[in-house]
């Protein structure tokens, strides 16, 4: 972990640099003297911890700011899903699509029902479940730290997500990535009050199991948090407790989960073809991430249409998701690969996952998005000065001062990741910690094997990330006052 922590911060390093050459070495500068001046810099941090609810009203006013000059609200695949819940797409088209993706299923009905109820609304009320997701997740993680950890952790882990997410344009995207963070969060929650107690709560466990299903109907790779929680349980050695633990989540996790699958089989909305050589299944996810990039769908699909009939190349469900092609091109990629250029492709892979502090925000101008719901305000901010100066340095990643705002996030992402390399330098006999760090290692383990390449897809763990971050400077920081 070590290494991999170090190859992180490399990297992450590395990209600032090649941002800009001026502003990396300004960062050493400025670096150097905040270590200098590292009691006023903790009185400043102290500050501004002591007015959190003033933090919370400043990222709130951002986040206002973004959604009210966006001209772009939604883009790709979760644009499809809101133009097909809002009836903008043919209902021929959105069936077409859920076939082949059904993991976005549970996303359309939710949007589908809010437009029964609310109509043109809608798209409001899934911004303002945006800002809410967004905004309570930091609260839950505050709260986690502070009733399970101590309230240094908990003000770290505060500000790197506040850092990372709170003052950042994701808040306008209404796609699982922020919808599923506060139950991420919630998980973690759950995990951390489980492992600090010595009985086992059946409260505690049955609402794991529940946040668990609604974190799993969003993100399946908050299996990865659950799993984590199961193995550090086990290596305790309390076997009445775990196994005692275990039943109760599960039962809880079955009810719900099996809940939610039945009203997915029951559904009227949208006709869902059932047919495993029409659907994406987790081959899929394997093969796209065998691809060099860990994520380049056209070249993936370019491999699974070879075993596909030449003149069935161009119609949207012609099967070459099966099951037997997908694993004919998994073998195929992998007898291609040498040691050396696997190697390779899974240093292209985490290097594309690991490197970008804005999280891999690509929102672009509109003409250059295939597909795109644009926001209703638009017309009315379209000539607005402030409102074009947001989309050109936050909103739009070809805008014209757009690089300022990476500049800025990723001098934080370096002081997260330096956060990360120093709470694995040594070992902590602390389950806790130790649930955090095996999650993130299981989480970059997953996006390894599965698709990657996206810095995006590090959202679904960062609940841990940013505690893992604040382990590392409350260490540093404890380690200072010994001195």
């Amino acid at each position: 972990m070590l290494v991999l922590t170090i190859f992180w911060l490399g990297t992450a390093l590395y990209f600032l640099f090649n941002l800009s050459l001026l502003a990396g070495l300004a960062s050493l500068i400025f670096g150097f003297l905040a270590v200098r001046k590292r009691d006023w810099v903790k009185a400043c941090w102290r500050y501004l911890m002591a007015r959190k609810p003033w933090v919370m009203v400043a990222a709130l006013l951002f986040q206002l700011l973004v959604l009210f000059s966006a001209n772009l609200l939604v883009r790709s695949d979760a644009a499809v899903v809101l133009n097909g819940a809002l009836k903008i797409l043919p209902d021929l088209s959105v069936s077409s699509y859920l076939s082949r993706n059904p993991n976005n299923l549970s996303l359309f009905l939710a949007e589908r029902w809010l437009y029964n109820l609310l109509g043109e609304w809608t798209i409001w009320v899934l911004e303002a479940i945006g800002f809410i997701c967004m905004n309570a997740t930091a609260l839950i993680l505050y709260r986690a730290g502070k009733d399970f950890l101590d309230q240094q952790l908990a003000d770290m882990a505060f500000t790197f997500y506040m850092l990372m997410l709170g003052f950042s344009p994701y808040v306008i995207q209404t796609y699982t990535d922020v919808a599923g963070l506060p139950f991420l969060a919630l998980q973690v929650y759950l995990i951390l009050k489980a492992l600090q107690s010595e009985t086992v709560s059946w409260k505690n466990m049955f609402g794991l199991g529940l946040v668990a299903s609604l974190a799993f109907t969003f993100r399946p790779t908050a299996a990865i948090s659950i799993i984590a929680f199961f193995m550090v349980s086990l290596l305790k050695g309390n076997w009445k407790k775990l196994m005692l633990s275990f039943s109760l989540f599960l039962i809880s996790f079955g009810l719900f989960y099996g809940g939610k699958s039945i009203i997915e089989q029951e559904q009227r909305e949208v006709v869902i073809i059932q047919d495993e050589a029409l659907a994406k299944s987790w081959l899929t996810f394997i093969n796209l991430g065998l691809t060099y990039t860990g994520t380049d769908q056209e070249d993936m699909k370019a491999g699974l249409l070879t075993y596909i009939d030449e003149e069935l190349h161009t119609v949207y469900n012609n099967g070459m998701f099966a099951n037997k092609n997908e694993w004919a091109e998994i073998k195929r990629r992998l007898s291609e690969y040498t040691v050396w250029t696997f190697a390779q492709h899974l240093v292209v892979k985490l290097n594309n996952t690991l490197y970008d502090g804005t999280l891999n925000w690509i929102y672009r101008s509109p003409e250059l998005e295939k597909t795109t719901y644009i926001s209703p305000l638009y017309p009315l901010t379209q000539n607005n000065g402030l409102a074009q100066w947001v989309r050109e340095t936050i909103l739009e990643k070809d805008g014209e001062n757009f690089k300022a705002y990476q500049l800025v996030k990723q001098i934080c992402w370096i002081l997260l990741v330096i956060g990360l390399v120093y709470s694995v330098t040594h070992y902590v006999p602390d389950e806790r910690r130790q649930f955090v760090i095996l999650t993130v290692f299981g989480g970059i383990l997953f996006l390894m094997i599965f698709e990657g390449g996206k810095a995006r897809y590090l959202l679904q763990f960062l609940p841990q990330i940013v505690f893992m971050a604040a382990f590392g400077w409350s260490d540093l920081v404890k380690k200072e006052g010994r001195k």
